[in-house]
């Protein structure tokens, strides 16, 4: 009778507990999300994420609100969410820099790619090369021509970030040398680069559109086969004789290893929601972003290949962060 009485109860604390926590994550988010972008404010970056954390904000209820943590090529924002409480109120906006690159790059890094779970895309963008509009170079053809004879600076969203190895790959292309100047994220690069400090950056197409546009700055190539639709009158590298300088820039959603699934779920469905709004996509397709919709399964299969393009770009270029 007694082991009866004890089973039974075991039954009802399991069906209580289970009913708890239900009810608890119903109720998921009960506080505003706080949204680490590994990047300063101001840049193309900054900019989607922002356009994301509004739409998240609508559909969840609770306020997402952007912390950016910018520098060392996105590490320094990536480790305070590795680190963080696994709750569901801090995520991360992950990139191709974070989880394509650095893990293979920095051997030192002070959190591993098993240290997130992964909730979805938002867009992907191609790169582009670009210098001040008053530089003399109007073609790639005769930009090469400039950069045979010395070693040029180039600037880069930080060590190991996707400005840096697209640079990687298009001075392997070319067979000449150049010289790396690392800043803390785009917005402070393209700050130098506008007033004339360094001569040419490969940026992204969401932060430098609106310089295109007004001939502050001159576009070389995009490092996609083919042209971007926001940016039409730059040929791509592949047509103009360079199918190695490839490079997709991506953006999504990541969170602490250990996040309740339930909270990855419903991020997971307000992201898919988000990225529904006609407003968002046109913002983004005009800033030359793509959004597209991926579940969490075909997210972590799409940073797999990612993944392994960039691995062949680093060994081929034979550099890793210790050799800087």
């Amino acid at each position: 009778m007694k082991r009866k009485l004890l089973s039974c109860l075991t039954v009802i604390g399991m069906a209580s507990t289970a009913l708890f926590s239900a009810n608890a994550w119903a109720k998921y988010p009960e506080k505003p999300i706080r949204l680490v972008v590994p990047f300063p404010a101001g840049g193309g970056t900054d900019v989607l994420a922002r356009l994301a954390a509004r739409n998240l904000s609508a559909i969840l209820g609770q306020e997402v609100i952007v912390d950016n943590k910018g520098g060392a090529g996105t590490i320094i924002g990536g480790d305070a969410v590795a680190k963080a409480a696994p709750d569901g109120y801090t995520i991360l906006l992950s990139t191709a820099s974070g989880f394509s690159i650095n893990p293979q790059y920095n051997k030192k890094l002070p959190y591993k790619p098993e240290d997130f779970v992964h909730i979805g895309l938002i867009s992907e963008s191609p790169v582009v090369l670009v210098a001040p509009f008053a530089t003399p170079a109007k073609t790639l053809q005769e930009l090469v021509r400039t950069l045979k004879d010395k070693e040029t600076p180039i600037a880069t969203a930080g060590k190991g970030s996707q400005s840096h190895l697209s640079a990687v790959m298009f001075f392997n292309a070319i067979n000449a040398k150049f010289r790396a100047v690392h800043y803390r994220g785009e917005a402070p690069a393209l700050v130098d680069l506008l007033a004339g400090q360094v001569p040419i950056y490969f940026a992204s197409i969401p932060g430098t559109l609106a310089h295109l546009r007004t001939d502050k700055l001159r576009g070389y190539g995009v490092t996609t086969v083919a042209r971007s639709p926001a940016a039409p009158d730059i040929p791509s590298f592949t047509e103009q004789g360079m199918p190695e300088v490839l490079a997709t820039s991506w953006f999504g959603l990541a969170a602490p290893k250990g996040t309740p699934q339930e909270a990855i779920n419903t991020l997971a469905a307000a992201l898919a929601k988000a990225l529904d709004d006609k407003a968002m996509q046109d913002r983004l397709a005009s800033d030359g972003a793509t959004t597209r919709k991926l579940s969490v399964s075909e997210f972590n299969d799409y940073m797999k290949r990612d993944y392994e393009r960039w691995g062949k770009v680093l060994r081929a270029a034979n550099i890793d962060e210790d050799k800087e």
